[in-house]
């Protein structure tokens, strides 16, 4: 924002009413405040919604999860502002700031390892874009430079602690810190909607974790496990499916299921990989199966 040409945007809050003025006026009766965030959406540098309307259309939401353009991160609880205020140089009547305001919160999760895993792979990640979502519905984002689009907030750290263990009295958790690449930023150019859908609801894609049993020319066995390994997955089918060769080729191949087992029936298959087709939609739940290697004997 500070190294583009200024312009000059309101501010937008449609949580509280649907208008809002450009001027800089202060009247008011009541002050429209957000609410405490209680979730959290992190998106790649590159994510925008392309208008204000298709930032509050859940379609829109659900597409760009899909494309992992924007991932849900896990409920947030003891959020708390870690802000860091200017230094300055004072002497006599001469001032000057050695070191600007720094803006960042903190934030609990409590997770299981799996989950913490996760979220830390989004440590110097490029995703660097932060949405908040709050208690009362209402999505904080920040529009683009041309008025237009509307992004999540610019960040330049997500740091995510060592997983606390458990104790008497707290189960165990993840601190998250978040640090704003613009302390003003949500200041100058936010806004805060409240769409007809909860935010808060919205849940990322579910990791499959693949087990190979066997594998030989005709067919490859394996089985598929969700929840972190604790369940068997069993809604996979063919076109869920791909076997690559070891140049990245699909090997046409017809998935079947017994018991807990697959099994990937084909001719002449070779040496790869295993995963799904990518992301899956399953009835409305988002999974994927990120590749394991095939060799075949």
């Amino acid at each position: 924002m500070k190294n583009v040409p200024l312009i000059f945007l309101p501010v937008f809050i449609d949580s509280c009413s649907t208008e809002t003025s450009a001027q800089l006026n202060t009247g008011s009766i009541s002050e429209c405040l957000e609410g405490l965030t209680t979730k959290l959406y992190i998106a790649k540098s590159t994510q925008r919604f392309a208008t204000l309307t298709l930032f509050k259309t859940k379609a829109t939401w659900d597409a760009a999860i899909e494309a992992k353009d924007i991932v849900p991160l896990y409920n947030t609880y003891e959020v708390a502002s870690a802000n860091t205020e200017a230094t300055k140089y004072e002497s006599g009547n001469f001032v000057y700031t050695t070191k600007k305001e720094i803006k960042k919160m903190t934030s609990e999760s409590y997770l299981s390892i799996c989950s913490h895993r996760a979220l830390k792979s989004f440590e110097n990640s490029d995703y660097t874009q932060i949405y908040e979502v709050t208690e009362k519905g209402e999505i904080l984002g920040v529009w683009d430079v041309d008025g237009v689009q509307v992004k999540g907030q610019d960040i330049t750290n997500f740091d995510v602690a060592i997983r606390e263990r458990p104790v008497n009295d707290k189960p165990p958790f993840t601190m998250c810190t978040i640090t704003f690449r613009d302390f003003e930023e949500f200041e100058d150019y936010g806004i805060i909607v409240k769409p007809t859908w909860d935010p808060n609801v919205l849940n990322g894609v579910f990791e499959i974790q693949l087990q190979l049993t066997s594998a030989s020319s005709t067919e490859v066995i394996f089985t598929a496990l969700s929840a972190c390994g604790a369940s068997y997955y069993l809604d996979l089918l063919t076109a869920d499916m791909v076997l690559a060769d070891s140049g990245g080729a699909s090997q046409t191949v017809v998935v079947s299921l017994l018991g807990n087992v697959y099994t990937a029936t084909g001719t002449g298959l070779t040496t790869g990989t295993l995963a799904t087709d990518g992301v899956i939609d399953k009835a409305g739940t988002l999974v994927e199966a990120t590749a394991i290697p095939v060799i075949i004997v």
